[in-house]
């Protein structure tokens, strides 16, 4: 949607239904603005990958994916219709190098330290006994810092194009939770 926002567009899917023999884009299931005729509806207990991306010609470009699993939830408060969610399985923290923070809303950089707080909280404990995986995992989840560049008008600048981009980032967060 910010994307879209903003006059972009990117040529691939949304997601894409996660192979298992060496298929990588294996169906049904799709997340795409075109239709294809063998797709299904999203169902519980399906697994997809997410991965918005924009590229501009002989400019920059930016992708990240994640894999979740689609997940039933509550019922509808009026009739029995059953809501999806989705559930991240990748659990692979940001690399900090690669985000320029200052271009950051609030929004974006509270989503990302919350991803990262949620990588730490469920890998921890599988770590628990290698003291090298621990320090290494708690140094890619530590909390992203506001830069000194980030000011109210720039953290809160939503509709910018320069920083529309970004929100790639955490679109597999607001997407998946």
């Amino acid at each position: 949607m910010h994307l879209y926002r903003d006059g972009m567009i990117y040529g691939h899917s949304t997601g894409h239904g996660i192979g298992h023999f060496l298929s990588v884009h294996e169906g049904p299931q799709r997340i795409g603005s075109n239709y294809d005729p063998y797709e299904r509806p999203l169902d519980d207990g399906m697994f997809l990958s997410d991965e918005p991306g924009f590229y501009k010609a002989n400019d920059f470009g930016i992708r990240i994916e994640n894999n979740m699993e689609v997940v039933m939830t509550n019922k509808s408060i009026y009739d029995n219709t059953q809501f999806l969610r989705f559930n991240t399985i990748t659990l692979i923290p940001y690399e900090h190098s690669l985000i320029d923070a200052s271009l950051l809303t609030i929004a974006q950089y509270n989503a990302i330290n919350q991803y990262h707080r949620k990588v730490a909280a469920i890998l921890e404990p599988l770590l628990k006994d290698d003291e090298a995986a621990l320090k290494a995992l708690r140094a890619r989840t530590a909390k992203l810092e506001l830069q000194p560049t980030m000011t109210s008008k720039s953290l809160n600048k939503a509709s910018n194009t320069n920083n529309s981009f970004l929100i790639i980032f955490i679109v597999s967060y607001i997407i998946l939770f």
